[in-house]
């Protein structure tokens, strides 16, 4: 039984192997000459017609080879790869390129999503945190040319981000040092949802003239604090073989929302530990029906807050060089923020 299992195992992934790289049915005989030569084009057949029978394989015409499924690729990524490093020129690319971004978390961010789309050519994906359960650590107000002021929030784990607000009023010195001693007893040592209700309470008792001012600048931070979608926007993969049918426009029109994304990160949420990997296909992804796309997702986290990369392709993507590419890319970013935070 067990020389059985690791038979058909080598089979699947030969055929998985095969057909990511030609995008053709695969043969018993490709399989038996490419990955397992030591035994027959016969048992090879008779293996796939059980993976078949399993829902790991499928053929698209009577007499053609076989080509994996949804299932299959899912049992490849999960059971079969065995996930080494990335090669050291890869690490060492990355490992520079995130070393010269600054601590913002949304530009760190950014540059990861481009980054995993140019190193796989498929689309990269990055999404921030819920900033709005993170703690702040310290807030600082900095004036803008006319009536536009930067809010530098100092989040826990070392994370930095930026908000713009418009105050639509230029405002004087005295008026902006009240802000900035309002913030800090507002924000400091609370999550943002707590802060909305601080305000809430203390509301009545800011001066009337300023009242109007409090609530225009903190909903432009609570808009601005909700979760970003990064993404390299580069859909070069639609010009593969499998991409021939009118699905592909509502696949880029759905890509260039964010809605899709944090249905998906919900999903795996609260069913999978926050920084395994997951491959997401078919009924998993809101894609229109037949559309041959996966999604590999891995959450991560820093201190309480969560966010997720991930990549968009195809479902024949070499999972072989993003899933490790993926697992580093992540540790990276760990890593980045530690050092961010141990510089404080």
């Amino acid at each position: 039984m067990v020389r059985t299992k690791e038979l058909e195992n080598k089979v699947l992934a030969g055929v998985i192997r095969e057909y990511i790289a030609t995008a053709q049915p695969v043969s018993s005989r490709v399989v038996v000459e490419k990955y397992i030569p030591n035994i027959s084009a016969a048992t090879v057949r008779n293996i796939m017609v059980g993976l078949e029978k399993r829902g790991v394989l499928t053929h698209p015409f009577t007499s053609s080879g076989r080509i994996p499924t949804n299932s299959g690729y899912k049992y490849y990524v999960d059971t079969l790869m065995t996930s080494p490093e990335p090669g050291d020129s890869i690490k060492h690319a990355i490992h520079e390129a995130l070393n010269r971004t600054p601590s913002d978390i949304e530009m760190l961010l950014n540059l990861t999503s481009r980054l995993l789309g140019t190193m796989t050519d498929e689309i990269g994906v990055a999404m921030a945190p819920v900033f709005m359960k993170g703690i702040v650590d310290d807030i600082q107000l900095l004036e803008l040319s006319g009536d536009r002021l930067l809010l530098v929030f100092q989040i826990e784990n070392g994370l930095v981000k930026t908000v713009m607000v418009e105050t639509r009023q230029v405002l004087n010195k005295s008026r902006l040092q009240f802000i900035q001693s309002l913030f800090k007893e507002l924000f400091v040592g609370v999550n943002l949802y707590t802060m909305k209700q601080k305000l809430e309470r203390i509301l009545n008792d800011i001066p009337s003239g300023e009242r109007g001012l409090v609530e225009l600048i903190c909903g432009q931070i609570e808009q601005q604090m909700m979760p970003r979608i990064h993404t390299s926007e580069n859909y070069s993969f639609l010009a593969k073989p499998e991409f021939r049918e009118p699905a592909d426009s509502a696949v880029v029109h759905l890509l260039m929302t964010d809605g899709w994304m944090f249905r998906l990160r919900e999903k795996i949420s609260g069913t999978h530990l926050p920084d395994a990997l997951t491959l997401l296909t078919g009924d998993d992804i809101d894609f229109v029906s037949g559309t041959n796309c996966s999604v590999l997702m891995s959450g991560f986290t820093l201190g309480n807050l969560e966010g997720a990369l991930a990549v968009v392709g195809p479902s024949r993507m070499d999972y072989d060089f993003i899933v490790p590419l993926l697992g580093f890319v992540r540790r990276k970013i760990h890593e980045k923020i530690n050092n961010i935070k141990e510089n404080i």
